[in-house]
């Protein structure tokens, strides 16, 4: 018990990301192809993450900026920014703030994702020297 007593000390991340998998009815083992992300602070949200092949992968400018489209209608909805990177298939779960504030929240989402891909490829590297 001590061990959870221990986790709960420890701040909730902002962004969580994964892969679902879930199971058939036949008990086979299924997953999608794509990356999801969990918002944990108000809005709270999961989407689908997508990288885009037609998009350019590095931005010379250096930070992310993306743009919402279809803000009014969330089956609708996605983000998109020249980093080529996409969020689709929005599931809201807290009432959608306005177009600014939320496009901000999904540019700190991409920064963030492309950090931790860095740090899972340089994790990758180093595994691979030894």
């Amino acid at each position: 018990m001590d061990e959870i007593e221990d986790l709960s000390d420890l701040p909730m991340p902002r962004f969580i990301w994964g892969f679902a998998i879930a199971a058939g009815r036949g008990g086979e083992v299924l997953h999608d192809e794509f990356e999801y992300l969990t918002h944990t602070r108000t809005p709270r949200f999961t989407c689908r993450v997508v990288e885009l092949e037609d998009m350019p992968a590095d931005s010379d400018e250096g930070g992310i900026d993306g743009r919402i489209v279809h803000p009014d209608d969330p089956r609708r909805m996605f983000y998109i920014t020249d980093a080529g990177m996409a969020l689709v298939n929005f599931s809201m779960f807290d009432k959608m703030p306005d177009r600014q504030k939320f496009k901000k929240i999904c540019d700190e989402a991409i920064a963030n994702w492309m950090l931790r891909r860095e740090f899972l490829g340089d994790e990758e590297d180093e595994d691979d020297e030894e």
